[in-house]
C-alpha cells in the first residue's frame, strides 16, 4: 500500500527532493509517498495559480520502481487542486513519461502541453473512467 502525505517542513522537502533527483523549490507544495515498509517511494511538487493547479515534479528514489507511487501522488495532487477550486490541472515539468502522465489523467494539447479538466474529474462516476 502507498500512503501519500503532505511534506510540512521545507527542510524535509529539500532532503526528500534531493533523494528523488528533483529540484527543490521552497515556494511549492509537496507530497511524499511512503510504502507499507515505511520507505520513501516518491515525491511530487505542485502549486496553485489563478489559471489552475500546476504539477511541476514527480520523482522517486529508485528509478527501477514501478510508476504506482508517481501515479498515486499525481492523482493526490490533482485532487487537492480540485478541492481548492482549480478547474484545470497542468503538468509543467519534464522527464515524466507520456504514458504515466496520460494514466494520471493529463492529455497533451496541440502545443504538447499536458492538461486536464478537473471539473467532475473526481465525481462518481468519475470523468476519467
Amino acid at each position: 500500500m502507498i500512503t501519500v502525505t503532505p511534506i510540512q517542513e521545507k527542510s524535509a522537502q529539500e532532503t526528500l527532493c534531493a533523494r528523488c533527483g528533483i529540484p527543490f523549490r521552497a515556494d511549492l507544495l509537496a507530497y511524499q509517498a511512503i510504502n507499507d515498509k515505511g520507505e520513501l517511494v516518491g515525491v511530487c511538487q505542485f502549486y496553485l495559480h489563478a489559471d489552475g493547479g500546476h504539477l511541476t515534479d514527480l520523482g522517486c528514489p529508485d528509478p527501477a520502481d514501478p510508476d504506482d507511487a508517481l501515479f498515486v501522488m499525481g492523482r493526490a495532487a490533482l485532487n487537492f487542486m480540485d478541492l481548492c477550486g482549480a478547474k484545470n490541472g497542468f503538468f509543467d515539468g519534464t522527464g515524466v513519461a507520456d504514458a504515466l502522465l496520460r494514466r494520471i489523467g493529463f492529455q497533451p494539447d496541440k502545443n504538447g502541453k499536458y492538461a486536464v479538466c478537473l471539473d467532475g474529474f473526481f465525481s462518481h462516476p468519475c470523468q476519467h473512467c
